[in-house]
């Protein structure tokens, strides 16, 4: 594959494509809604990146056995008429460049509607753009994906991942590699990882749950309203420094309290004679840590 091949994905031949009009009603008048989907296969060696800026729209991206990128993108169009949704459906696009170990996509919306994000009034009609993108890719590729308004989801990967949203929440699950995540109003699940793991959120719970913690590795969990759920090997060797407002930290490993801990709101100190840094923090909510494979207590 030649470097530096960049267009539109519109303009790739061999996608397949998939075009639906919906009618209906919109403060009692049509409405039309339009909906396409684009596939493309390229060749992509374990050990590449993969990068996606977007907007408006989902991010699911899992590991798959091939040395190729498998890059599905679908399009939503809903307008005030058909042909407000098709004039819309042609400036809406996703732009990929495919070079020598990396894969860039960059989602393209309307000039009209970049000041308001997602939503754009047409008199009495909203008009609403997403770009949803569902890629599958070699176990061992870096991630760097963000998206404003929509859900992260990660799955089997082996390398780094970093990913963020606004408004949505985010998933990783089976990966080797450190992970960094955030969001404003999202909850954040960090599941089957092997690294470390940092992952930020304002509005929503922060549940983690790692295999093993990499060497000089770091686990800082936050949120502003909403739980912290940390769950590690019984064998950890931490020092711990976690934190609430409104809410309390139960620890299920034997702590050796340091001066600055108080009470059952602020927990400092090491487990297993320290190592592992632990930084969690809450303000309305609990922080809970406990060992894999036992329940929680209610």
């Amino acid at each position: 594959m030649s470097r530096g091949l960049r267009r539109g994905l519109a303009l790739f031949t061999g996608f397949a494509l998939v075009v639906a009009g919906v009618a209906g009603c919109t403060a009692g008048a049509s409405a039309s809604q339009l909906r396409q989907v684009s596939e493309k296969v390229f060749s992509f060696e374990p050990g590449g990146e993969l990068t996606i800026q977007s907007q408006n729209g989902s991010v699911t991206i899992e590991a798959w056995d091939r040395p190729e990128a498998r890059i599905q993108i679908t399009r939503e169009v809903r307008a005030g008429s058909s042909e407000q949704a098709a004039a819309l459906m042609k400036e809406l696009r996703a732009d990929v460049t495919v070079e020598q170990g990396r894969i860039a996509i960059e989602s393209q919306y309307p000039k009209r509607s970049e000041s308001v994000g997602f939503l754009e009034l047409f008199g009495q009609h909203v008009s609403a753009l997403n770009i949803h993108y569902y890629v599958q890719v070699p176990s061992r590729t870096d991630l760097h994906l963000a998206t404003s308004n929509g859900e992260v989801h990660v799955r089997g990967i082996v390398g780094e991942v970093a990913a963020k949203s606004l408004n949505g929440g985010i998933d990783v699950m089976s990966v080797a590699g450190p992970v960094r995540v955030s969001t404003t109003n999202g909850s954040i699940r960090v599941l089957g990882v092997d690294g470390s793991a940092k992952a930020v959120t304002t509005n929503g719970t922060v549940t983690a749950e790692l295999r093993r913690v990499s060497d000089g590795g770091l686990v800082e969990l936050s949120t502003t309203n909403g739980d912290v759920m940390l769950m590690l090997p019984p064998d950890i060797k931490a020092t711990l420094d976690a934190a609430t407002t409104n809410g309390r930290v139960s620890v299920g490993y034997p702590v050796q309290r340091g001066e600055r801990s108080r009470g059952y709101r602020v927990v400092q100190g090491t487990i297993s004679g320290g190592g592992t840094p632990l930084v969690l923090r809450t303000t309305n909510g609990n922080i809970v840590i406990r060992k894999l494979g036992t329940a929680e207590r209610t």
